[in-house]
């Protein structure tokens, strides 16, 4: 569904030249097929051979630096944040064994470090939504606030048993990247609650 919805944008961009008036829409929509890919991303390893389930390469924000390097910034933003609302949720297993943990290429399980890499993971694809999201428009602003509550609205509401603790990383991760990239906290300062 993503693929086709960024594939939709790209085709109407290239044959409809009143599109240019509204290149704000561009962006957003490109954001949405970001967010609806990065929501269920994390879960392809369980469809692609070597990788096993809760592999440190779809469960991280690699996916998102890769997309925005390529130079997709909006669909980054939206990969980033889809991937955010996973990773959170993985934070709640019933217990942290085997299938929970996450897992190395090649050095398997990183065991009970697993919690904290979900968390940094959190953070780091939130860092990302809102490093890209600052150099858009107001209204393109506007637009992409009004998807992400929708789509956390229905992620937790309705894929989600228990949302509060996913919610509630959430939120500490976007507190934490907000104080850091406005200057008001710093990294050393948060690693003092940690070291």
């Amino acid at each position: 569904m993503a693929v086709l919805l960024a594939g939709m944008v790209l085709a109407v961009r290239e044959f409809c030249p009143f599109w240019l008036t509204m290149a704000f829409m561009e962006e957003t929509l490109f954001f949405l097929a970001g967010l609806i890919a990065g929501i269920r991303l994390p879960d392809l390893d369980l469809t692609i051979p070597g990788l096993s389930h809760r592999s440190a390469i779809t469960h991280s924000c690699l996916p998102a630096l890769v997309v925005s390097a390529s130079g997709f910034s909006a669909i980054a933003a939206g990969l980033a944040l889809g991937i955010a609302f996973h990773l959170s949720s993985d934070l709640q297993p019933k217990a942290w064994t085997g299938g929970a943990l996450i897992k190395l290429p090649l050095l398997g399980s990183i065991g009970m470090l697993s919690p904290i890499w979900l968390i940094a993971n959190v953070i780091g694809c939130l860092a990302i939504f809102m490093e890209v999201v600052a150099d858009e428009p107001a209204d393109a602003r506007l637009m992409i606030l009004a998807l992400c509550l929708t789509g956390a609205g229905w992620y937790f509401l309705r894929e989600e048993k228990r949302p509060l603790l996913p919610l509630m990383a959430l939120g500490f991760a976007i507190l934490l990247v907000h104080a850091v990239r406005g200057g008001t906290l710093s990294v050393k300062l948060v690693w003092q609650y940690f070291a």
